[in-house]
């Protein structure tokens, strides 16, 4: 019951209790100086659900009731109205109007002088959407009348992607639905999203068939009436029935939950691809137009060589990178990327470039003014076993800075508050590239100097632990984990490099932390034949954002598994696709999985493998 309308009813119920009666003045006036002896306000209706499309908004005038020392009284004409969720709809006074692109549920809050009330309020929004065919027979005029009676388990299409209990952000744009039509008499879909929130249907045919399925891509309107309707809200329900135009019968798949998250995802994303010769692709996640755009790369820039493993300051502003990889490692530099072409250097300016400078992996500091690095592909052994520290303006080493180690250290991580650095402890040298048997370590700064290095994550025989990322709370890190096939420590398929059984783990950065694993996030999709996916290289995205009365991170990785119908090759030597997740970082504190099954980035291209989804704050780019 509402706060205010208790106390109006229970100071009834005790003077009636005297033999007198109650004093509500809902009739009179109120002026707006005795706002000041206001104590409580109730709006009315207190719940509410209404029905919207996006032909026929919904609507709703509330009135306000005002608790004074003497009753009770309207004050519908001195309170303002609006919502905690304004993509649900607006006020005009105390009319309300609801959105025609999306439903929701939201607070209607009521404010007159220094008090607040509130209520609750739900739009239920419905759209059919026909989706008619690039060639071949026209959809029927009323698709819907197909669909009616008891559905028949001999016809049911199977939804293989996206993942069951999936979370996605709301403004991802895309999402494909891949489903397998069922009979062959099955040629007319029918897709619907169902939540308290919404009920969004969609018509279409099969279209062109991938590996015996169907792909239907939703367009960007159609995800944003499910997407911003339940963004934040809980699970939505999708399931696809298969008939045809003759309504002869029809067929359907059980059902999947997917969820949207309460905030979008921003922030720029750089990953690495095999095309172009191996260039590097960003992506503007705060953008409308998800299309990511080719940044670094030899034919764009002039090297002689790919260009990759790379790594950007937290504001964006600079990157630096490896030419050659392994055994190679010159540092390409850029000082500003508003103007990169103009501050990109390859130290020390010649080809092949001195090995004074030379990285494999490297991670900013917070302020950008610093990066810490590895380089063991060289026969210097006190060089191998070294953190370099490097000039966030110049790029070159900083000797003296520089953390020497008595073991080979690689896939430096420098935390987000600035304090601390996770990285890999070699156990078996091979390349910086592809180390075998590593443990994980952390080093902790206090002042100017930073402590002897602690053991996280042991170095255990038959396992390889690499490449930490911590969370933007600095709370923990994730890592990559393989098991080597028969216990054999120098296997190629246990390098850190692609290992097909390398699954994501987290871990407090302390002695004796417990890690846990990502298990959700490792889950085979529907077409997926094997366990081992190949996840590899995982990233934080670099912001904690808001879900419900929790929090919510996400990740990228790269990953061999199939993108429903479509399939990368094989899961040792295919194509290698970023997939990303979302992490509930409460449960991992707790000890618990608090990862979801993830989905694939709908704007790569999946013609090419695609590495290492680095992020920064936002995209800097420059004046034109």
């Amino acid at each position: 019951m509402n706060t205010a309308r208790s106390y109006v009813l229970l100071g009834v119920a005790f003077l009636v209790a005297l033999g007198c009666t109650s004093t509500v003045l809902d009739d009179q006036p109120v002026d707006p100086n005795d706002l000041a002896s206001l104590t409580a306000i109730r709006v009315d209706p207190p719940v509410l659900t209404l029905e919207a499309t996006a032909s026929q908004p919904a609507t709703q005038t509330y009135r306000a009731f005002g608790l004074f020392p003497g009753g009770e009284r309207e004050i519908t004409d001195l309170t303002n109205f609006h919502l905690d969720n304004p993509a649900v709809g607006s006020f005009a006074r105390a009319a309300f109007l609801s959105s025609t692109q999306q439903g929701g549920s939201t607070n209607v809050l009521a404010q007159a002088g220094s008090i607040s009330g509130s209520a609750k309020l739900t739009v239920h929004f419905t759209a059919s959407v026909l989706v008619p065919p690039t060639s071949g027979t026209p959809l029927p005029s009323d698709p819907a009348s197909r669909f009616t009676g008891t559905p028949s388990a001999s016809r049911a299409p199977q939804v293989v992607y996206p993942n069951d209990g999936v979370m996605m952000p709301p403004n991802i744009q895309r999402l494909e639905v891949h489903f397998k039509p069922g009979a062959a008499q099955n040629t007319l879909f029918q897709l619907s999203f169902v939540s308290p929130t919404s009920t969004v249907t969609t018509y279409t045919r099969c279209g062109a068939m991938v590996a015996g399925g169907c792909v239907f891509p939703l367009d960007p309107a159609t995800y944003a009436y499910v997407a911003g309707s339940n963004a934040g809200s809980g699970p939505v329900s999708l399931q696809v029935r298969g008939g045809d135009d003759n309504g002869t019968g029809f067929g359907e798949s059980a059902k999947i939950s997917l969820q949207f998250a309460q905030e979008p995802v921003s922030g720029g994303l750089y990953y690495w691809t095999t095309s172009n010769n191996t260039g590097i692709m960003r992506v503007d996640f705060g953008s409308s137009n998800l299309t990511p755009s080719l940044f670094l790369s030899p034919a764009q820039n002039g090297f002689p060589t790919c260009v990759g493993c790379h790594a950007i300051s937290r504001d964006g502003t600079k990157m630096v990178s490896s030419l050659g990889g392994q055994n190679d490692g010159r540092l390409v530099f850029i000082a500003d990327m508003k103007a990169p072409s103009k501050s990109l250097l390859t130290l020390n300016g010649t080809v092949p470039a001195s090995t004074a400078n030379q990285i494999q992996f490297a991670s900013f500091n917070p302020a950008g003014d610093r990066f810490v690095a590895n380089y063991g592909d060289t026969a210097t052994l006190a060089d191998r076993n070294k953190l370099w520290m490097h000039d966030g303006s110049t790029g070159l080493r900083i000797a003296a800075e520089s953390i020497q180690l008595t073991f080979e250290p690689d896939h430096p991580d420098w935390s987000p508050n600035g304090d601390t650095i996770a990285f890999s402890k070699v156990g078996i040298h091979q390349t910086s590239q592809r180390p075998f048997n590593c443990g994980l370590e952390i080093v902790k700064k206090s002042g100017t100097a930073w402590s002897p290095p602690t053991t996280v994550v042991p170095i255990v025989t038959g396992k390889n632990r690499y490449n930490p990322n911590f969370a933007p709370d600095a709370s923990f890190f994730i890592y990559s984990e393989s098991t080597c096939p028969g216990g054999n420590n120098t296997s190629a398929d246990c390098d850190a490099d692609a290992d097909p059984s390398a699954t994501t783990w987290a871990v407090a950065p302390m002695a004796g932390a417990k890690p846990v694993a990502l298990a959700k996030a490792a889950a085979q999709g529907v077409m997926d034949t094997q366990a081992q996916l190949s996840d590899t290289y995982p990233r934080f995205s670099p912001f904690l954002q808001k879900q419900g009365s929790g929090r919510l991170f996400w990740v990228t990785i790269s990953s061999r598994r199939k993108a429903g119908l479509r399939d990368p090759g094989s899961y040792t030597g295919g194509l290698q696709w970023l997939w990303m997740f979302a992490v509930d970082p409460d449960k991992v504190a707790a000890g618990q999985d608090g990862s979801y099954p993830g989905f694939f980035l709908p704007f790569q291209d999946l013609s090419t493998s695609n590495h290492i989804g680095q992020w920064t704050q936002k995209v800097v780019v420059g004046p034109g």
